[in-house]
């Protein structure tokens, strides 16, 4: 067509290609999109230079940007679902051009938008129900020490304490009660007159020998008198 850019149907989503390459390498290290770079631009150097009345040849080439293209989405389809947040946060442009693909001329890209589109809507609702099967089990786990510090704690009893309470030093209390029943007391028991008697101690026995002047053997047992200055014979 005559005075029409040869990237006519490039032109609205020419940026998708930038964006898909970085989410394809942030899935991966080994995803490396170099050389797909490097193929990429040099097609648009020859699209440029294709004149404004070459219709075909400007068409042969868009279509090498279409294979490219469906290349990169069939990259990005495989990508596990467990990466997806991962890749739709390398961009916050990613999932609308992405999505702007699925009104694309060709017909095999605007397939494999909408699929790629899809995947990721069930990575996405996936992940969001596991964080909120996560979520709930935190709160499970919030709820049982809420519980348990409502609940009110066993009452102490302590037996009571005799104190003195005074605005001085503190002092206790430590004399023992002295009313005690008269009928726990022992009884006392009256002794009988003969036991109360007082007997004198036994007064020990010393021998005396004989006096000389009389000759005769006439010593005897005598017990001092209680004065102690003269003996009796017993």
């Amino acid at each position: 067509m005559a005075g029409q850019s040869p990237l006519r149907r490039w032109k609205p989503f020419f940026a998708a290609f930038g964006l898909v390459d970085a989410a394809i390498e942030a899935a991966g290290p080994a995803l490396c999109r170099d050389e797909i770079r490097g193929a990429r631009g040099e097609v648009v150097e020859l699209l440029c230079g294709v004149p404004a009345g070459d219709g075909g040849e400007a068409e042969e080439l868009c279509a090498v940007l279409d294979g490219i293209m469906a290349e990169s989405l069939l990259t990005l389809q495989a990508v596990p679902a467990e990466v997806v947040p991962q890749v739709l946060a390398s961009s916050d442009d990613l999932a609308e051009a992405v999505g702007a693909l699925r009104c694309h001329q060709s017909a095999r890209v605007r397939a494999l938008a909408r699929d790629v589109v899809r995947g990721w809507s069930a990575a996405v609702e996936d992940d969001v129900d596991r964080a909120s099967a996560a979520m709930a089990k935190l709160d499970d786990v919030c709820r049982v020490p809420e519980a348990e510090a409502s609940r009110p704690l066993p009452e102490k009893t302590t037996p009571p304490v005799a104190v003195s309470v005074s605005h001085g030093p503190r002092t206790v209390n430590t004399k023992a009660p002295t009313a005690i029943s008269q009928s726990l007391l022992p009884k006392r028991t009256r002794l009988p007159l003969a036991a109360r008697r007082v007997t004198a101690p036994r007064r020990r026995r010393r021998w005396m020998p004989p006096r000389a002047s009389s000759g005769r053997d006439t010593g005897r047992w005598r017990t001092p008198s209680s004065s102690g200055r003269s003996w009796s014979g017993r």
